[in-house]
């Protein structure tokens, strides 16, 4: 069996549809018109599903390994850096400060912050001005802006849940490698779990509002002014929309495009791309007509 040789330029991955130059990704025949975006950038490694067709001048800018299962050559690649950042951070030590909760290193966090004990603040995270994170929270691998607050026991750049099966068939993880971007004005509730991306980041834009229990997927963007009432769940690379508002228990299955203004019913099961300036209700959801 031949060995293939990687570029020795590739310390980092991100995700097709937003790539970075001298990263690694993958892609599969589904999304294949995500290709398009490689021509923005250079010298990356690209994990590809066979039968995939590309360009010569993208195959003379990146370094192609096509296989059958794509996404499982790229978690084993991705494996091994992230392996290597975790024994990073295992050497990196915690503080236990004055008022009772933990501090990595390299932590930067702005001017009249409010932090109860029993909080973990992971190595490297940037938090903003007027901070209030209540006891019990956890941010790691988050870039957060101002005024952002953070109820009791809310968990900020979670690994997330990204798996693929290995040769034998068995389940194995797609390592989280992208962590979490937050806005500012930001409010994430109780129990709320943000998962960090699994190459790109989550992104919570400005003014989003999330409820008790509510779980963000990996590469998810909430966007501009989105509101998730208790319970919600939104799925893996899913785009919310501006001004969405999502009800007690809804459902977004994973990598929707949502449109703006779009109104999401309590316990509803959005399976489909929403519409802008509509009201979905139902499992399956379907639109609501006044009329």
């Amino acid at each position: 069996m031949m060995t293939v040789k990687y570029p020795e330029n590739i310390n980092a991955v991100s995700y097709i549809g937003r790539p970075r130059s001298d990263t690694a990704m993958f892609i599969v025949k589904k999304v294949e018109y995500l290709l398009d975006a490689l021509s923005e950038v250079t010298g990356c490694l690209v994990f590809a599903e066979s039968g995939i067709e590309v360009s010569e001048e993208l195959m003379k800018k990146h370094t192609f390994v096509f296989s059958d299962k794509p996404q499982k050559e790229y978690s084993e690649f991705a494996e091994v850096l992230y392996r290597k950042k975790q024994d990073e951070n295992r050497r990196k030590k915690y503080t236990l400060t004055e008022e009772g909760y933990y501090l990595g290193e390299n932590v930067r966090i702005g001017k009249n912050a409010y932090i109860e004990p029993g909080c973990v603040i992971g190595h490297d995270v940037v938090i903003g001005d007027n901070a209030e994170i209540y006891a019990g929270a956890v941010i790691k691998n988050a870039v957060i802006g101002d005024n952002f607050i953070l109820k009791e026991c809310g968990v900020v750049g979670s690994d997330g849940f990204t798996l693929t099966k290995d040769d034998n068939g068995n389940w194995i993880r797609t390592p989280s490698m992208g962590g979490v971007v937050v806005g500012n004005n930001v409010e994430i509730g109780v129990n709320a779990n943000i998962s960090q991306g699994t190459a790109d980041a989550t992104y919570i834009e400005d003014y989003v509002k999330l409820d008790a229990l509510i779980h963000v997927g990996h590469d998810a963007v909430v966007e501009f002014n989105t509101e998730v009432s208790a319970g919600g769940i939104i799925g893996g690379y899913v785009e919310t929309g501006e001004y969405t508002s999502v009800g007690i228990n809804a459902s977004i299955r994973n990598r929707l495009k949502m449109g703006d203004n779009t109104t999401v019913g309590m316990a509803a099961v959005v399976t489909k791309p929403t519409e802008n300036d509509t009201t979905y209700i139902g499992n399956p959801a379907r639109a609501y007509n006044k009329e």
